[in-house]
């Protein structure tokens, strides 16, 4: 039996990336696994809800938070009080290596972002994300650590309280904003986070110590009773951006209020200058007073001309998804820049190369396609143009439209082309959901570069939300004119799109298949005999080559006897016979035994049971 628990309900996709198109290489359809096995804890799947518009808010590419040589893919998940699960590349297949614990409480369509980085110093990586209640409730950043030890170990390492620093005057951190950032902005060797408070205030926090241990969070910018509040409306988004070409990455905030936008200059170790609010282009409402926009899945840095120094790029929701730009002059000040001469509108109605007359853009990404040094603007679309490369022609204005091409770089006709599911009640009757009811999958996020495959090749990954997990069916049984309710049955949705992989490759279109292996893809059978005298045998099954120990508890969970100690095994089939022996070689006696399959951070267990 095969199921699937990080995405649950996906299709993994590699494409190559050449001459700014992104080709589907290989494809891994999750119909082909079996979903009929209850699990509370089953990634991207609201059966309650069926049809269930999920998908994965966002998705990251760290770069080897556990120092195996092989970057992580990360993955939001909302179900189950908002989770991220983390995959690697394991020879030529996509793992799912690690995934969050179930938090104690959660919702509000949370997390919405994920980041990794290196708070205190100590050389392990960590995974940093928000844990909300609602739209409304904050409740913590978590951040998990790599142990230092293990092949994807990751514990809890320090919760960030939404209130920690409310006697500052701090206020309540905002957990359910769009994105918030981790870049070590002052060079001092540890990564920082940047947070909004529900006042919308912007602060630079950091950890001062070890986590876990001792270390704690300390308040390095934007104490309020020094810094003064900037911009209106609701802080939405942070990056790290070099804007000015100073070789120094400022943070750059954005604002949903008339597409508002304002920078903090890092000064030293723990040290951050924000603007003087009386000078002059400290703050600018590019859209003003006509449309009160946002980039509402984020800003992006990108050097469209090859320069070395950032632009910073935007899709305007509540201006017609309009493709925004801002280009600050080489050696301006990096606060005092926010002139609305630095912006530009370089791109409108991009979806009618896809031959639609009405669309929409979300996420937003930057990459250098086709080598030629100039990084493409990526825009996450929908169905026929689900990724769009917008890229300078290389003379004229930064700020001009008619010095950009568009081209679709991927274009899924439909991210689910083969959902059709057909019910018959007893009087015949036939209902068909096609396509699947109620879906408008569309790009939320498009993470950065990474060789997750080790070929030499960097990668993209995208994120696809509105994707419809499932469908629920009442089958009816009639007699004559009236009927009765029979069962409500919750079908998966055979084609679901959670998250694509494309990679760049020097030579263009090179066949890959990179099927997503899950926890769930492991499977342990019941012992047969069962009960059994004196022996009995084991079967399990490996969906690739993996270090796993198989172990025999008693019911109290004390260890009885290994029967396979970390080794590593080769894809396949085993079966392993337990003489119901201890580690000491004494019998044991009758009663209810455990038996549980170890491989990396998961497990499987089954009871079994002795007779004499």
């Amino acid at each position: 039996m095969k199921k699937i628990l990080l995405i649950a309900l996906i299709s993994i996709s590699v494409v190559s990336v050449w001459g700014q198109g992104l080709t589907q290489l290989g494809v891994f359809n999750r119909a082909n696994l079996d979903f009929n096995m209850p699990d509370s804890l089953l990634p991207f799947a609201n059966s309650s809800t069926a049809p269930a518009n999920i998908g994965s808010r966002s998705v990251w590419v760290a770069d080897d938070l556990d120092q195996d040589g092989k970057p992580e893919v990360i993955a939001v998940d909302y179900s189950n009080r908002g989770r991220v699960h983390v995959m690697e590349m394991n020879g030529d297949q996509l793992e799912v290596v690690w995934s969050s614990p179930l938090n104690e409480q959660g919702g509000g369509s949370t997390p919405r972002w994920v980041r990794s980085g290196d708070l205190d110093g100590d050389g392990r990586g960590e995974i940093i994300f928000p844990n909300s209640l609602n739209s409304s409730t904050d409740i913590r950043v978590r951040v998990f650590e790599w142990d230092g030890t293990n092949d994807n170990g990751y514990i809890e390492a320090i919760d960030l309280p939404v209130d920690i620093f409310a006697a500052q005057g701090v206020g309540n951190f905002r957990t359910n904003r769009e994105v918030a950032d981790v870049y070590d902005y002052d060079g001092d060797g540890l990564d920082e986070l940047i947070m909004a408070n529900r006042d919308n205030r912007v602060y630079v926090l950091g950890i001062s110590g070890d986590i876990p241990g001792f270390g704690g969070w300390q308040l390095e910018g934007g104490d309020p009773a020094l810094v003064p509040k900037i911009g209106a409306g609701s802080i939405w988004h942070s990056i790290a951006a070099d804007i000015n070409g100073s070789g120094t990455k400022e943070i750059v905030n954005h604002f949903w209020n008339f597409y508002g936008f304002f920078s903090i200059e890092p000064a030293g170790a723990d040290t951050y200058t924000y603007p003087d609010t009386s000078q002059a282009n400290d703050y600018r409402e590019f859209l003003s007073p006509v449309s009160d926009a946002v980039a509402y899945m984020g800003i992006q840095p990108v050097d469209v001309d090859g320069d070395g120094k950032q632009e910073i790029a935007g899709i305007a929701y509540g201006q017609n998804y309009d493709i925004s730009l801002i280009s600050i002059p080489t050696g301006a000040s990096p606060l005092y820049s926010w002139d609305s001469t630095n912006f530009g509108i370089i791109g409108t109605n991009l979806w009618e190369i896809a031959g639609r007359s009405v669309g929409s853009f979300w996420g937003v990404g930057a990459c250098d396609l086709n080598g030629n040094g100039r990084q493409e603007i990526l825009l996450g679309g929908s169905a026929g143009y689900d990724v769009v490369a917008l890229e300078y022609n290389g003379t004229g204005s930064l700020l001009d439209p008619t010095n950009y091409t568009a081209t679709i770089a991927h274009a899924a006709n439909w991210m689910h082309p083969s959902s059709h599911l057909e019910f018959r009640d007893s009087a015949g009757v036939v209902t068909i959901f096609s396509g699947v009811a109620n879906e408008s999958p569309f790009v939320s996020r498009i993470a950065s570069f990474a060789d997750l495959n080790g070929n030499g090749h960097p990668e993209i990954a995208i994120s696809y939300q509105s994707t419809v997990d499932s469908v629920k069916y009442t089958y009816k049984s009639w007699q004559d004119t009236t009927y009765v309710t029979d069962s409500v049955v919750t079908f998966w949705n055979p084609d679901q799109v959670v998250v694509r992989v494309f990679e760049a490759t020097a030579t263009g279109l090179k066949e890959l298949d990179l099927p997503l292996v899950s926890p769930d893809q492991y499977t342990l059978e019941q012992n047969y005999p069962n009960p059994f005298n004196p022996t009995t045998s084991i079967r399990f099954t490996l969906p690739l080559d993996k270090n796993i120990s198989l172990k025999v508890y008693d019911i109290l969970g004390n260890e009885v006897r290994t029967l396979v100690a970390n080794e590593k095994m080769a894809k396949g089939s085993y079966e392993i016979t337990w003489n119901g022996l201890n580690n000491t070689g004494s019998k044991v006696s009758s009663g209810q035994y455990i038996y549980r399959l170890e491989y990396g951070n998961f497990s499987k267990s089954m009871k079994m049971t002795l007779l004499k």
